[in-house]
């Protein structure tokens, strides 16, 4: 099974997500985008990629562990499930808490499966096959929205911020 890595391109380290990939590695084709993390994986890894070759890879694997951040979209645009991991703040891997509030919201309403526990992460993979089927005929993905509809959203809620 090809499993592809990203922890996406933020100047923290997520070691705690990346120390729970090793134990894939001998059993699957696992390649992980690592960022400024030292872990040390037995598979190949990179500090960073193109957006096109995250594409490529996000498109070829059968299933992409991820931090919850922008990458569950693009996962989800491809009609795939992502496994991801919320950066946390006590674990000093972000600022804030925003990623665990992302997640438990995606949990509940999109089409993500949350890793919580990195020793649960064999578990979820063997699993993958079938939460991903499920969860891809019983929930919906959001619509996209054009450019300037975002762009509307945007400059409404920075009015409010701004006052």
């Amino acid at each position: 099974m090809d499993i592809f890595v990203t922890v996406g391109m933020s100047s923290w380290p997520f070691d705690r997500l990346l120390s729970s990939i090793g134990a894939l590695c001998d059993s699957h084709n696992v390649f992980a985008q690592v960022g400024v993390s030292e872990v040390q994986l037995p598979c190949p890894t990179s500090p960073f990629l193109p957006y096109p070759d995250l594409l490529n890879r996000i498109e070829k694997a059968d299933i992409v562990i991820t931090h919850a951040g922008n990458t569950v979209r693009l996962v989800q645009r491809l009609q795939k499930v992502p496994i991801a991991m919320a950066r946390e703040r006590a674990w000093g891997e972000m600022a804030n808490d925003h990623q665990v509030k992302y997640l438990r919201y995606e949990e509940l309403h999109g089409r993500v499966v949350g890793l919580w526990h990195g020793a649960d992460l064999p578990m979820l993979v063997e699993n993958h096959h079938e939460t991903e089927s499920r969860m891809l005929t019983t929930r919906e993905l959001l619509p996209k929205i054009s450019g300037e509809r975002l762009a509307d959203i945007m400059n409404r809620l920075c009015a409010q911020w701004v006052k």
